[in-house]
């Protein structure tokens, strides 16, 4: 079947849609100025520690070795570690969630993201993301991108992650669309084309 024009096009969230580096910079700006004394880093160390241990346990969590809570909880507990401070899982979480609450508030499309969308409007638009399902779906709502998406689909719903193979062909059945008539928009090398 010769390919003329794309019948789906499935989009990333995070550093596609959404400027996830830029919310997580605010986050962790307003973390910094609360918990940086105890922590014992620069904003700038806070910051690359933070990127480190969400490589490490978000790998975990896209593994099925732990969940989404437990892995949020993970970075944390580690973070702390360095400057001997012991938290509880409920300590642990209760700061997690202070930041995620500055994360949600910094929550924003990139400004073509919505203009894109509109004029991609005659084809199916769905979402294949690692993420959250729950905090996917909010994020589109939130930036106002949600109604324009046949489909969210996630690694923790479809059984696999990007970059598997598996995951993309899943998305293609839900959409019941052969994966020859879609395309893939994301924003990492490896985990969106290789």
């Amino acid at each position: 079947m010769p390919f003329n024009s794309p019948a789906a096009i499935l989009f990333d969230v995070d550093g596609t849609l959404m400027d996830d580096d830029r919310a997580v910079s605010l986050a962790l700006t307003s973390f910094h100025s609360h918990l940086g004394p105890k922590l014992g880093i620069s904003a700038y160390d806070l910051v690359m520690r933070w990127r480190e241990l969400l490589n490490i346990h978000f790998v975990r969590y896209l593994a099925g070795e732990i969940s989404m809570q437990e892995q949020r909880r993970a970075r944390i507990v580690d973070l702390f570690a360095a400057s001997n401070i012991d938290l509880t899982p409920k300590m642990a979480d209760s700061i997690f969630a202070a930041y995620e609450s500055d994360y949600r508030a910094s929550w924003t499309a990139y400004p073509d993201a919505l203009p894109v969308l509109k004029t991609l409007s005659g084809c199916v638009l769905a979402v294949l993301s690692n993420g959250d399902l729950a905090q996917q779906t909010q994020k589109l709502q939130l930036c106002g991108l949600a109604s324009s998406f046949s489909g969210v689909f996630t690694s923790s719903d479809l059984g696999y992650s990007k970059p598997a193979p598996e995951a993309f062909a899943r998305a293609c059945t839900r959409l019941d669309i052969p994966p020859q008539r879609c395309i893939y928009v994301g924003d990492s090398l490896e985990t969106d084309a290789r």
